[in-house]
């Protein structure tokens, strides 16, 4: 027993670990083999189904840390899963010491893989009907939802990872494989590590061109994945005849409609099946309603650029998703704060996210005493559109083209200590008196002409001009110039910001540290949660006739003014980078701070 380490040296007739002896070889792919397994512990006491399913990696796993730690990680998650539509993943473990091979435990199943259940029984008919279809789909995407709903995206999803039960129930395996590839330090998904495909760890025909390109895994790759697997349990075929996503996208290939199926279905399979995540249904769910055939939800389209010689029309300029569960009441620490409701929220998907980090140069400015100002990050000139196309959200819109001037920002929303210094030099009451760590917390309860003075203070101080941000210059930093809903990308996702609804790990009825949460791609922090920020210029209920060059918008009801980025009391839905909320300017609010803005050559 010490001596077998390697996956190849384990065969029907082996035991391993002392407990698990393989009877049966099910199934053969390129991560490993998976065998039926009588459960020697289970046998002993008699359980009524001594029986599991043993997958035995192969051994490119044992000779990778990183996917190692990895998959024991993503592995774990999946056990955390509790759903009739997901096999049951019992235990993760190595079959002797550190560096032996691994394999997995998971429940045993009766019935077929769907890849054989497509090429047996789908192919030769060219398809099954539609009902007969569509409840197979239907299970698999209730199990994918499930797993999202729990953070999870399988990775690697395709026919061989969905098994139909003898009793009709379909069940998916195999989730986070693909994962492994994720250095479980840093989080990024990095080609360095090894190759998914050499694991058999990523499947070409079924993976995002994303995927192929190594980027972060996404709920709309398992979409994508299974569109494909729709698809073919409908017509007995590849959408793409195998080829894979970036490849098909190349040659221009383009699926042939389903006459079986009508307009609507036809495009929520074009939707799911979309080379960008962009272009693709946003959840399961909306693939699936849509899917029905009933109609579609609605969303504005917009020509495809050269994706085809067909002139098809792909819905992609954006999602609406109305979310709306009523009130959130937080405990207002001010008489005047109102509560904080969730909103209807648009999802900006007119094009993929581009994610380009720019060089991060910092100043720092020297006050007259000698101590240094707000750490500033300088932002190079650019172009970005603005706002939002919506009939629902006006004050959001019109979507509009600005060019942005080389300016400078504030890393961080100035803290209780930095403003400190100004209120004691002008005589101005401390807020938030009873704060600790102040160099720490951001500076709150201060009113938009108190951050409008402060702004003009340090002008004072060092000589050059600093100001609060135009509207559209804070757009832009918030943004990265993107298109996305988020700093981080078009849906809401946990534990990226300080807010109600984001999972943070922080108390959410006050603020927490500055920096407490991922920078965005200028290296800014906090401008999603924490503190909504105060803007320059005065309230305009549009953006008709908005200045085009980023500069403070002159005119409008100067009694109201902007704040920006939501806080650590709003939903999730309020982070977006274009939520405008107003307020009386001298409103001093416990959910409301300060970012400053400084003048370059």
């Amino acid at each position: 027993m010490s001596d077998q380490n390697n996956a190849d040296d384990y065969d029907v007739g082996s035991v391993i670990r002392d407990r698990f002896r393989l009877e049966k070889v099910l199934g053969v792919g390129g991560m490993g083999k998976v065998y039926k397994a009588l459960d020697l512990l289970k046998a002993e006491a008699k359980d009524r189904k001594p029986y599991v399913a043993v997958k035995l990696l192969n051994d490119s796993f044992k000779t990778h840390p990183e996917a190692f730690i990895s998959l024991q990680r993503e592995a774990s998650r999946q056990q955390k899963l509790s759903h009739p539509n997901i096999a049951t993943v019992y235990d993760f473990d190595r079959v002797g010491g550190p560096g032996t091979a691994v394999y997995i435990t998971m429940e045993l199943m009766e019935g077929v893989e769907i890849k054989d259940f497509i090429r047996k029984k789908v192919r030769p008919k060219k398809g099954l009907p539609f009902e007969e279809a569509y409840e197979i789909i239907k299970q698999i995407a209730s199990g994918l939802t499930y797993a999202h709903e729990h953070n999870l995206v399988h990775s690697d999803f395709k026919p061989s990872n969905a098994f139909l039960c003898n009793d009709g129930k379909v069940k998916t395996l195999d989730f986070g494989i693909a994962r492994a590839v994720e250095n479980p330090l840093t989080g990024d998904v990095t080609k360095t590590l090894f190759d998914p495909g050499k694991l058999g760890a990523l499947t070409p025909a079924y993976a995002s061109h994303e995927q192929l390109d190594g980027e972060k895994p996404d709920i709309r790759d398992d979409i994508y994945a299974l569109g494909c697997t729709a698809y073919e349990l409908l017509t007995g075929e590849h959408p793409f005849k195998k080829v894979p996503a970036n490849k098909a996208r190349e040659k221009r290939l383009t699926p042939p409609y389903i006459k079986s199926l009508n307009k609507v279905q036809n495009i929520a399979l074009r939707n799911a099946i979309a080379f960008f995540r962009a272009d693709r249904s946003p959840t399961v769910t909306h693939f699936i309603k849509e899917l029905e055939g009933k109609e579609l939800i609605p969303r504005p389209k917009y020509v495809a650029k050269s994706e085809s010689k067909l002139k098809y029309i792909i819905p992609t300029i954006f999602i609406l998703i109305i979310s709306i569960f009523g009130f959130q009441f937080i405990k207002n620490q001010n008489k005047n704060e109102a509560p904080i409701a969730e909103e209807i929220i648009e999802v900006l998907t007119d094009e993929p996210i581009i994610e380009q980090k720019q060089q991060i140069k910092t100043i720092q400015d020297k006050l007259k005493n000698g101590a240094k100002g707000p750490l500033m990050i300088i932002i190079n000139s650019g172009e970005f559109s603005m706002g939002i196309t919506s009939s629902i959200r006006k004050n959001e819109g019109p979507r509009h083209k600005v060019k942005i001037k080389k300016f400078a920002i504030s890393k961080n929303e100035i803290t209780l200590a930095e403003y400190d210094v100004f209120a004691k030099s002008s005589g101005r009451n401390i807020p938030n008196p009873k704060q600790k760590n102040r160099d720490k917390f951001p500076a709150n309860f201060v009113s938009w002409k108190d951050a409008n003075d402060y702004a003009n203070w340090l002008t004072q101080q060092t000589g050059v001009k600093y100001r609060l941000p135009s509207e559209s210059e804070w757009e832009y930093i918030a943004s990265t110039g993107k298109k996305s809903t988020f700093w981080w990308g078009y849906d809401e996702e946990p534990k990226k910001a300080h807010c109600k609804t984001c999972e943070s790990p922080f108390n959410t009825s006050e603020p927490t540290y500055i920096g407490s949460f991922e920078s965005n791609l200028f290296g800014i922090n906090d401008t999603a949660g924490n503190l909504s920020e105060w803007i320059a210029d005065c309230w305009h209920e549009t953006y008709k006739d908005a200045p085009t060059t980023g500069e403070v918008w002159a005119g409008g009801d100067c009694s109201i003014r902007i704040a920006r980025g939501g806080s650590y009391a709003s939903p999730q839905q309020s982070l977006r980078n274009t939520k405008r909320e107003k307020f009386k300017q001298n409103d001093r609010l416990s959910r409301i701070g300060i970012r400053i803005a400084r003048d370059l050559p």
